[in-house]
């Protein structure tokens, strides 16, 4: 990455975290547990259970829409998307969602669920309050990790077995670009200011990072072994990445383009978000059943937490 475009970046992530900062009055985290068919909803000030939701079979992607206050998971076994009342801890709709649903993302301001269907090669748009579907959009191979950037104007998604991330407009459905990335590309992360995405590629070892603005790979930084998904610092330019197999964290210095430390998690790690403000990176520990607590600044581990059965939490999964 480029520094003087990284140093920009840096200041500009600053001033959003400092903003989400002001506005997460009640951090909570959903996370999906896969083999369990539940949702734990933890608390992020003291790490309690506030409740255990059940939803349809195979939870496995999960969205936060924190304007309408809804988080929204997808059940690939049940075909369905499902949205929970976040003040009052309900399901409270379900809608199908294609054969496979997977990734989540969600374009708050406008009320639009965008849906990664595995299996259908498609990203379905649903209505944020009543689940209607707005649209479709054809996509590559396996479509599974979803971003938007910053304005909502374009989609990212990941093709798994195509090697490549589509980049969609969001206004007219066309496809701009299919950028080739590393092998099987799983989650994606965009950084706040929106001129860089990072694609976690499971199967070649490594975070490839896409320029949005030229459209193209910038480089590409060795991580741990099965790197599934990521979340970004804001306040120190790091990016936290999720290796399945060595279960650990990757934590990379974007600027210096490097790893600077491999800090060892739970079993098979895959969703994993930030509390910007309180400096704590969230890791889902799907064969442990637990999520690891990490400090942002010290890079080491603080607790774990108890979910449930086979947690996954793919996608942004606290609400700020």
């Amino acid at each position: 990455m480029n520094r003087g475009v990284a140093a920009l970046t840096l200041c500009a992530l600053a001033s959003l975290a400092g903003l989400a900062q002001a506005d997460d009055a009640t951090p909570l985290a959903f996370i999906t547990n896969q083999g369990a068919d539940t949702v734990s909803v933890i608390s992020l000030v003291d790490g309690s259970t506030r409740k255990t939701l059940p939803v349809a079979d195979d939870p496995a992607g999960v969205g936060i829409d924190s304007r309408h206050r809804l988080a929204f998971i997808t059940s690939s076994k049940s075909h369905q998307l499902s949205s929970i009342d976040i003040d009052n801890l309900t399901v409270v709709n379900h809608v199908d969602a294609g054969i496979t649903p997977l990734g989540i993302t969600v374009d708050s301001r406008s009320g639009r669920v965008y849906v990664a269907d595995w299996d259908g090669g498609v990203v379905r748009v649903f209505d944020a309050m009543t689940l209607g579907k707005r649209g479709e959009y054809k996509t590559g191979a396996t479509p599974c990790g979803l971003a938007l950037t910053p304005d909502g104007g374009r989609l990212l998604v990941a093709n798994r077995d195509d090697n490549d991330v589509a980049v969609i407009d969001t206004v007219n459905g066309v496809t701009e670009a299919r950028i080739p990335v590393g092998k099987a590309p799983y989650g994606i992360t965009i950084s706040p200011e929106g001129h860089y995405a990072f694609v976690a590629n499971v199967q070649s070892d490594e975070v490839t990072v896409i320029d949005l603005q030229a459209l193209q790979p910038s480089t590409t930084l060795g991580v741990g072994d099965m790197p599934y998904a990521s979340a970004f610092d804001p306040m120190r330019g790091r990016l936290f990445v999720t290796n399945q197999s060595d279960s650990s964290v990757s934590v990379l210095d974007v600027v210096d383009e490097r790893e600077i430390a491999r800090i060892p998690v739970g079993d098979y790690p895959e969703g994993i978000d930030m509390q910007i403000e309180a400096r704590r990176v969230y890791v889902a520990n799907w064969m442990s059943n637990d999520i690891t607590v990490i400090n942002a600044d010290t890079l080491t581990v603080e607790t774990s937490i108890a979910t449930g059965d086979g947690s996954r939490a793919f996608g942004r999964f606290i609400l700020h």
